[in-house]
């Protein structure tokens, strides 16, 4: 398998500094033609560190692209287990710790939420898992993580949490263009289309009107949605009240119901449009 080792043999330039620079247009020219990769640095660097840089991309890139599609159960030399149903409580604890322990020797880790129990993690490792195809590549110091939220979505939970986000960021007055619970493309009631950075620049306009809110208070008593193959509408809803204080320090009291709508595209919640005491479309 080729790496880097082998493509600078001889140097381009008696001169180091020269010789440096060269090297490393060469790599970015070998990794635009053969991988499809811009590797781009936002700042300057120190040649030698770009070198770096680009070299570990080169062979992680390269390495990745000849990688072959194996079984996590392949990958871990096909250990013998006991199914779930023949486990107690107490050997299910003991049969989970050993192989979440031979997953951490491969560089895997399973991601659970904090209150999984044992026996569904097990259940999950051994019958799911173990079956799903990962890439057969191992780089050194990297751990492949599973989120088992991605095998198993909690939608309602997602959505909730999506709202959660919309409802911090509206009192902190902290939306930005990587605020990505908001959608790439927002709706409003008269069917105008907005982008998410003429959203954000909205929510901005609406902030500066405001030294601060105060006050807030928020309850989110409906969730819902719906799912069709590979995508999904769904809906926060709930009452809110704060205060908004203006610059010379005198306050206007909203309060009133929240509807929050969001899609989803490969299993990803994100709000398209926006009903909010406050808020308004431009």
């Amino acid at each position: 398998m080729e790496n880097t080792d082998d493509l600078f043999d001889q140097p381009l330039s008696d001169d180091p500094e020269e010789n440096l620079r060269m090297e490393n247009e060469l790599l970015r020219l070998k990794l635009q033609a053969e991988l499809g990769a811009d590797p781009q640095l936002i700042n300057p660097v120190d040649p030698e560190i770009e070198n770096i840089f680009l070299k570990n991309i080169f062979d992680f890139e390269h390495n990745y692209a000849n990688a072959k599609r194996v079984k996590v159960y392949e990958l871990l030399g096909k250990p013998e287990f006991k199914p779930a149903g023949e486990l107690s409580d107490q050997q299910i604890d003991e049969a989970l710790h050993r192989v979440i322990n031979l997953l951490f020797d491969k560089s895997m880790v399973v991601d659970f939420s904090d209150d999984m129990d044992s026996r569904t993690k097990y259940t999950f490792i051994t019958e799911e898992l173990f079956e799903h195809e990962t890439d057969d590549l191992t780089i050194p110091g990297m751990t492949t993580h599973f989120d088992y939220e991605e095998f198993h979505p909690n939608h309602k939970v997602n959505i909730e949490n999506k709202a959660l986000e919309f409802l911090s960021g509206w009192f902190k007055q902290s939306f930005s263009e990587r605020s990505w619970e908001l959608s790439d493309a927002f709706i409003s009631p008269d069917r105008k289309a907005y982008s998410r950075n003429e959203i954000v620049a909205q929510l901005k306009n609406i902030f500066g009107a405001y030294i601060a809110f105060k006050n807030e208070e928020y309850f989110i008593y409906d969730i819902g949605f719906q799912l069709q193959s590979g995508s999904g509408l769904g809906h926060a809803e709930g009452s809110v009240k704060y205060d908004a204080v203006l610059e010379n320090n005198e306050t206007i009291h909203f309060e009133g119901p929240f509807k929050l709508y969001l899609s989803m595209e490969d299993n990803w919640w994100s709000i398209f449009h926006i009903v909010f005491p406050g808020f308004k479309y431009p």
